[in-house]
């Protein structure tokens, strides 16, 4: 997928803004505060039709302006695509080839973006729902039907979840009998997908670090069972049924796994550096990117935002040495200039507008 062009209005503190974007690398660099970080936010919002800062499409507009739009000619699978997407304080609305996109669901499989910021790490290390919430996605995008699982799960939880606020337990089992069932499906396609990242996630983080550790993805579920056996999970929900009633919500079941990154035994949220948590999420997305083309041969559109500030100048080598492998579009923010050996286009920013 490539970004050929982007045009900016109103969006943060870009009341106006016309780009012309490499196919390769993009390096995007200026002082703090000028908005480079608003700009990728923009691209990566253009993929995925949300922000990987706020959720609130209101944040997105200039102050004082009452809309701001995206528009962009995109490259996806050999095919050449108008998009603008106009984000006012009602929402936003999708126009795709001159035609209003209706479901999320029809627009990002053909559009995709990765993206390591900041903020990202500090989620992975911090915030479990937002850990969930990552994966959901990544593979709902590796595997079609796990939204349809992942949404007949979800409809059954708030069912239950209903009934126990309530403190109504008569239909309790039947609901149970469902969520086992539904959980099942749910946690095998999890592990699967795990699996399938432990089959390159030591090899990539090699190669990005130069270090010799193992590096894993593990799947913590919070139903425990052996070989996903349905009567087992059956078991723990009817036992929890206590448990349940007092929290007035379901404490146990797919909603609540964990997902943690493992460095020779050390998990992350207790023993990596902040530089560590740096490069082990970046393989963990370059990961997610070569399954995404291994299967799909699709290269997303992949944005580091303020990447390097916290690696040492080898790393930093070895992971731009990495980079230019890639058939992917990628964007780089930075508060310097690249260096005078790195083949990349250079975009300046500075108040809002690029020079």
């Amino acid at each position: 997928m490539i970004i050929r062009n982007l045009e900016l209005s109103h969006f943060r503190n870009y009341r106006r803004c016309i780009a012309e974007l490499s196919p390769g690398i993009n390096w995007i660099y200026g002082a703090n505060g000028q908005g480079k970080t608003n700009l990728v936010e923009a691209l990566y919002y253009l993929c995925n039709l949300e922000s990987f800062r706020t959720r609130k499409t209101s944040h997105l507009l200039q102050e004082k302006s009452a809309e701001a739009v995206i528009t962009a000619q995109v490259e996806s699978k050999n095919v050449q695509h108008l998009i603008r997407v106009n984000l006012s304080n009602k929402g936003r609305q999708v126009i795709l080839d001159n035609s209003l996109v209706r479901k999320v669901s029809e627009y990002t499989p053909t559009f995709m973006a990765l993206a390591l910021t900041p903020e990202d790490v500090n989620l992975f290390r911090n915030v479990p729902q937002e850990r969930r919430k990552f994966f959901n996605r990544i593979i709902s995008f590796n595997d079609s039907i796990y939204i349809k699982n992942f949404q007949e799960y979800s409809k059954i939880i708030s069912e239950k979840n209903a009934l126990l606020k309530q403190g109504n337990t008569d239909q309790i089992p039947l609901w149970n009998s469902m969520l086992a069932r539904s959980a099942v499906k749910l946690m095998k396609q999890r592990n699967n997908f795990v699996e399938s990242i432990n089959n390159y996630l030591s090899d990539i983080f090699k190669d990005l670090s130069g270090r010799d550790e193992i590096l894993k993805l593990v799947y913590k579920p919070s139903l425990i069972t052996n070989n996903f056996q349905e009567s087992e999970i059956l078991l723990q929900l009817k036992n929890n049924l206590t448990r349940d009633l007092q929290y007035g919500f379901a404490v146990t079941g797919p909603h609540r796994d964990e997902y943690h990154l493992i460095l020779d035994g050390k998990k992350d949220r207790d023993y990596f550096s902040q530089g560590e948590f740096r490069i082990t999420n970046l393989s963990l997305i370059m990961t997610i990117n070569r399954l995404l083309f291994n299967r799909y041969s699709f290269s997303p559109v992949v944005i580091f935002d303020d990447l390097f500030s916290e690696l040492d100048d080898e790393v930093v080598n070895s992971v731009f040495k990495y980079f230019l492998q890639l058939k992917n579009q990628i964007f780089i923010t930075s508060t310097s200039e690249p260096l005078k050996s790195y083949q990349v286009k250079q975009l300046q920013v500075v108040e809002g507008q690029l020079v």
